[in-house]
């Protein structure tokens, strides 16, 4: 496996941004803070990202579906009630080495 794929869905024209980094930590809190904030403002998914540096498990929906680990990447446009454009980084684990955390950054 190569060290970090990125499977784009979109390329959203965006400037100005401000990224907001939710991955799951001590309770969870800037997870589902950031998972709140995409919900809100109906934030776009627009990138996948899977890597070796994630553990090598899988996750199973309620639908019993099987997914394979990964993080994810949202925008959303500035409007009236945000002034810059933001990206939403999201998922299901931070990378499990020194290595893997800053190749992943």
């Amino acid at each position: 496996m190569e060290e970090i794929i990125i499977s784009i869905i979109e390329k959203p024209k965006i400037k100005n941004v401000i990224l907001i980094e939710g991955l799951p930590g001590v309770g969870n809190v800037g997870k589902l803070a950031a998972e709140h904030l995409i919900d809100e403002l109906k934030a776009v998914k627009f990138a996948d990202i899977y890597s070796k540096y994630f553990p090598p498990q899988v996750l199973v929906d309620d639908n019993g579906v099987v997914k394979l680990v990964n993080n994810e990447l949202y925008y959303v446009k500035h409007n009236k009630k945000i002034k810059k454009d933001l990206i939403f980084l999201v998922g299901d684990y931070q990378g499990l080495t020194p290595e893997g955390q800053y190749n992943l950054s």
